[in-house]
């Protein structure tokens, strides 16, 4: 099964039980889930304890995903609601203003910014590996990023980093566009 697999077909493979196809579910959102959990200022053990939850509630619940278009709208409200039970159970003071003033659905705009968010992640795997971890050194880096130190950890020469990152970024764009996602609304907060 390639690991760029459409969600939909990812839900029906795992809804006959193959299991190679819940691992690559579990790996292709893990990293969403785990940005609603770290949003609450959970330590490792507890953002593990969302994620563990959330994936428990996914598969008891697998044959009721079927709409692979709402998918992340489904594990970012199960996370939401599973860290809220968390931080009960732990006797914490949630802050749940902003973006998070009802744990049952979160605001549609703060939705839809995790769904472009994942159409990221997904993309950027779908890059080259070279260009993978060029923007990934880039993004590491900081807005100033040292170009020498980037040189050497990259194995490229200096003058061929920016071109080289302009390339990448082309491509990625023009991924996340034929997914019908422009620049103008992604914001990048993780």
């Amino acid at each position: 099964m390639p690991e760029s697999i459409d969600t939909r077909d990812l839900l029906e493979a795992c809804q006959r039980g193959e299991a190679d196809a819940w691992d690559r579910f579990v790996r292709k959102y893990s990293r969403l889930v785990y940005s609603v959990a770290n949003r609450y200022r959970f330590c490792d053990a507890d953002a593990d304890d969302v994620h563990q939850a959330v994936f428990l509630v996914a598969v008891k619940h697998l044959e009721q995903l079927r709409q692979a278009d709402r998918v992340v709208a489904w594990l970012v409200t199960t996370a939401h609601r599973e860290a809220w039970r968390v931080g009960r159970k732990l006797n914490r003071e949630l802050d749940l203003t902003g973006d998070f003033a009802d744990v049952d659905e979160p605001r549609a705009d703060a939705l839809a910014h995790q769904e472009e968010l994942q159409a990221v992640r997904e993309e950027l795997a779908n890059l080259s590996p070279k260009c993978q971890e060029v923007l990934r050194q880039l993004f590491l880096s900081g807005d100033r990023p040292d170009y020498g130190r980037l040189s050497s950890q990259l194995g490229m020469a200096i003058g061929s980093i920016g071109p080289t990152r302009m390339r990448c970024l082309e491509k990625l764009a023009a991924l996340l566009r034929a997914r019908g996602i422009t620049g103008s609304s992604t914001r990048s907060e993780e």
